[in-house]
């Protein structure tokens, strides 16, 4: 593969993962608005410049036409959640992990966790968690959940009137959520750590 540049790399990424979640690629105003490209210029050079290097194709005249040629088969990195209060939740793609194979059948993503309010069962500030996607998770599992547009790692625990965000510190107050709040949602069960070292992933 030719060599990109990072914001390339980001874009190619974030077009990748829009069709991964939605089948259908992202429009040059949703690349401006997610990268903050004051105009579709900027956007529409780098997606010519993809489409130079022979990375992704490209119809003219139609709003979602692009392809991408060389998909990753990596767990897609798809943002940042706590591990303490919740912070606010940034489903970007950037970029992907390659151990797919080691976490079983669903569709996976990996987000970097913030905090310390997991230490306990062993999720360190820093570390890459791995999620399957999905809206439902077992009682007293460890999950990734929405709330009030914030994303937070915790162990998930339902309640007589709704449910309980648990740290796995004592440091750190649980979470109590309404079942009414209609801004919370669970983005599914974390089914395995990553944790960076010098020179790689261990």
């Amino acid at each position: 593969m030719r060599p990109i540049t990072e914001r390339q790399r980001e874009i190619l990424a974030f077009i990748e993962e829009t069709i991964r979640l939605r089948a259908l690629a992202p429009t040059i105003r949703e690349i401006c608005d997610h990268f903050g490209f004051a105009s579709p210029r900027a956007a529409q050079e780098h997606l010519r410049t993809l489409v130079r290097k022979g990375l992704i194709t490209k119809e003219p005249g139609k709003a979602r036409a692009l392809r991408v040629l060389h998909p990753s088969d990596g767990i897609p990195i798809v943002g940042d959640v706590a591990a303490g209060t919740p912070i606010m939740a940034i489903e970007n793609a950037r970029g992907n992990l390659d151990f797919k194979d080691l976490f079983g059948a669903g569709e996976l993503f990996a987000v970097l966790v913030h905090g310390e309010s997991m230490t306990g069962c062993g999720i360190l500030d820093g570390d890459y968690v791995i999620v399957r996607s999905q809206p439902t998770v077992e009682d007293g599992a460890i999950a990734v959940a929405y709330l009030d547009g914030e994303a937070t790692v915790k162990r998930f625990r339902r309640t007589r009137g709704g449910y309980c965000l648990q740290p796995e510190n004592p440091a750190y107050p649980p979470i109590i959520v309404r079942e009414s709040n209609t801004d919370f949602r669970l983005a599914g069960p974390v089914v395995g750590v990553i944790r960076q070292a010098k020179g790689g992933f261990r």
